[in-house]
């Protein structure tokens, strides 16, 4: 005979593994610290590849003003300009990646509890028709 309760908690569990289960299930092996580091890191590396497409594209469209100024321009003034603003884009990236991954891993744990206590009713449920069975 099929017992409503566990058909519901089952039915739960299967969705929440096929939906956010997946993503957060790999969460779990992390320790939060090293979650938020390699999202950290993820980010540093996609900033510096946008940080540079901005500065070609910029380059590509003031390129008529940049020959013309090719001999007068003050090199070591705009290496350090562009040394700053990209330590700049780098820091504002960074937390906000750091921010944003603290926020995911902590929901994610959440989501995670409330799997795994709905797993144990589960073992608990099962271990008790076993009991019924053998006695």
């Amino acid at each position: 005979m099929l017992n409503e309760n566990k058909v519901k908690m089952m039915t739960k569990m299967a969705i929440y593994e096929k939906n956010e289960g997946k993503r957060m299930l790999k969460m779990s092996r992390y320790y939060k610290g090293d979650f938020v580091t390699l999202g950290v890191l993820k980010s540093i590396i996609a900033s510096t590849f946008a940080f540079a497409v901005i500065v070609i594209f910029f380059a590509l469209c003031n390129m008529e003003k940049i020959v013309s100024e090719v001999n007068t321009m003050d090199y070591t003034l705009i290496a350090k300009k562009l040394g700053a603003y990209y330590i700049l884009f780098l820091v504002v990236f960074c937390v906000i990646a750091g921010i944003v991954n603290a926020y995911q891993y902590d929901k994610s744990r959440a989501g995670l509890k409330k799997y795994l206590s709905r797993l144990n009713k589960l073992e608990r449920f099962y271990n008790n028709q076993n009991k019924k069975r053998t006695s």
